[in-house]
């Protein structure tokens, strides 16, 4: 069983994508990740579930207050298998898969919510003047995305969909950024990557990617533009 729409490696990239936002630096996945990941794919365990889980995970390990850097997807193994015995649980019975019509309220106030945030103040960091009105308008353009996302579509298109508004919204923001913010952005993304001497170019320019729509989120307070909740 596996799940549909997307193949092995798509299923890892999301994975992977997922657990380099949350770690912060540089991660390559070993063979006993591989077939972590294989099992949970082969299981039937949706790609969301094992995001939601890893997110879980780090955010349980950073309200404990522990430090040091985790080197293994495995650490999250149990938040998964956690995730998804509660899942299967809760949709006993139901023939709708999350993100269809039978959730489509949830969806429409998540997508709402996300839209307001996004016209909320961008707080003590904001650029000024000229800059701050475009911001406000590049957001706007993005809550205006959000609020025509068709709430019929499946779970997995409609992340795909926030995605691109979030890589579209960020790659603007860089643009208006004043120079030294933009500078201060570079810097913690380089700082958060380190040493990434024998990293293939690709997995630097994904983490690179990742950290900075994290760094730029973080810098003017934009939610996360997912459907996910934690």
């Amino acid at each position: 069983m596996t799940e549909a729409g997307l193949d092995e490696e798509a299923y890892a990239t999301r994975i992977e994508d997922a657990f380099i936002a949350e770690r912060g630096t540089p991660f390559l996945l070993s063979p006993k990740d591989w077939t972590l990941i294989r099992g949970w794919r082969d299981g039937g365990i949706p790609v969301d579930t094992v995001v939601r889980a890893v997110r879980e995970a780090f955010e349980r390990r950073r309200a404990r207050g522990q430090a040091g850097k985790i080197s293994s997807i495995a650490y999250c193994a149990d938040a998964v298998e956690e995730a998804w015995e509660m899942e299967r649980r809760g949709l006993v019975g139901k023939a709708a898969p999350p993100g269809a019509g039978a959730d489509a309220p949830l969806k429409k106030e998540i997508l709402a919510s996300l839209a307001e945030r996004l016209r909320s103040p961008s707080g003590p960091h904001a650029p000024g003047g000229a800059a701050e009105d475009l911001l406000r308008m590049v957001k706007e353009k993005a809550a205006a995305k959000i609020e025509s996302l068709p709430l019929e579509l499946p779970f997995e298109e409609s992340e795909d969909k926030l995605s691109s508004v979030e890589a579209s919204l960020v790659r603007s923001v860089l643009r208006i950024l004043p120079p030294e913010q933009k500078d201060l952005v570079e810097s913690r993304v380089a700082s958060a990557l380190g040493d990434v001497t024998g990293v293939s170019a690709h997995v630097v320019e994904r983490m690179q990617r990742a950290l900075t729509r994290r760094e730029v989120r973080a810098l003017l307070g934009l939610p996360r533009l997912t459907l996910l909740h934690g």
